[in-house]
């Protein structure tokens, strides 16, 4: 149907468009669920051309799913901040309201539109979600790269599973072309038989009601996860030293005051009491910090220690802390 479509027009944009609707061919001869872990199956999908059900909360993740359908529409000029979770809301058959939640609880909405293959920000066929190609992020290009592979097109579809997740398939095609016009750039018409797709499966997993915060579940994951890391254990005992009397308390108190994006990287003993050496990607993050670590119990003393500030090559702060906490009457 869609060749004819194209054909009929007889003009320039039939001939530009003509390579996505070799890739559309060629990516529909694969099984809709090829290389999906069996662990995501079944799927819940829409009836016929109907759209599948995408309403809900979901936890945010640095993968293709969450950055496609949340993290892209993110204003640049916003403040940097962790995103924490997105919301759907919206039958998918007419349009969807997507709000984007940060760890330190500003949002950002806006919404997508149903349309075609060409038109608009997605639409639906199978019963899955097709996103527009001109609307899928690179991003994640890396995944699949290798020599002599270069992703020239793109095509992700999007489909429910039966545990509440959303599942996606982000497929990228390369091929050779038949070049016929260089006049406002090279354009020509691609070999079916040089196509070659590589695709990856990601998910996002629902934020149930009543469930912890999910930046609250990664730092406790985060934490067990480092309990058990020998690596991390060794360069804990490098940068500290051996463990000493307080050391696991001062520790927890330092944890407990912490703001999201802000990490620990040493705490050792000086003078009666802490250095603590912090990372954070903003001034005020170091100021909150001391303010909670104050109020987190009896402090005889806590100061910023000139000298130290320092900056990482990923443009981070790097601080040193000294913190004297008043003893406790026996």
């Amino acid at each position: 149907m869609r060749e004819r479509h194209l054909h009929s027009h007889g003009s320039w944009l039939s001939f530009t468009l003509l390579p996505f609707a070799f890739l559309l061919a060629i990516v529909a001869c694969k099984s809709d669920t090829d290389g999906m872990p069996k662990a995501w199956r079944p799927l819940e999908l829409g009836d016929d051309w109907r759209c599948p059900a995408m309403a809900g909360r979901y936890i945010y993740a640095p993968e293709p799913i969450s950055w496609q359908l949340a993290g892209r529409h993110v204003p640049w000029d916003s403040v940097p901040a962790e995103l924490e979770y997105f919301a759907i809301a919206g039958s998918a058959d007419t349009a969807l309201h997507v709000t984007v939640g940060y760890v330190d609880g500003r949002t950002h909405e806006t919404r997508l539109q149903k349309g075609t293959p060409y038109a608009r920000d997605y639409h639906c066929e199978d019963g899955w979600l097709h996103v527009r190609a001109g609307e899928i992020s690179d991003r994640f290009d890396s995944e699949v790269a290798g020599l002599g592979f270069f992703a020239r097109a793109h095509a992700m579809r999007i489909a429910r599973g039966k545990d509440g997740t959303l599942v996606a398939r982000l497929d990228r095609t390369d091929y050779e072309e038949f070049v016929v016009w260089c006049g406002d750039g090279c354009k020509g018409f691609p070999l079916p038989w040089t196509f070659e797709t590589r695709s990856t499966w990601s998910r996002a997993e629902p934020w149930a009601e009543g469930a912890p915060r999910p930046s609250v579940v990664a730092k406790q994951r985060e934490e067990a996860r480092l309990e058990r890391d020998p690596v991390y254990l060794e360069n804990q005992r490098l940068e500290n030293g051996e463990p000493v009397a307080g050391q696991a308390e001062a520790r927890k108190r330092v944890m407990a005051a912490l703001v999201p994006g802000m990490l620990v990287r040493a705490v050792a003993p000086r003078d009666s009491g802490w250095h603590l050496s912090l990372e954070f990607e903003e001034m005020p993050q170091l100021v909150t910090f001391m303010e909670r670590l104050t109020q987190s119990g009896p402090v005889a003393e806590v100061k910023v220690l000139p000298l130290y500030r320092a900056k990482t090559t990923n443009g981070h702060w790097i601080d040193v802390v000294y913190v004297r906490y008043e003893r406790q009457a026996q």
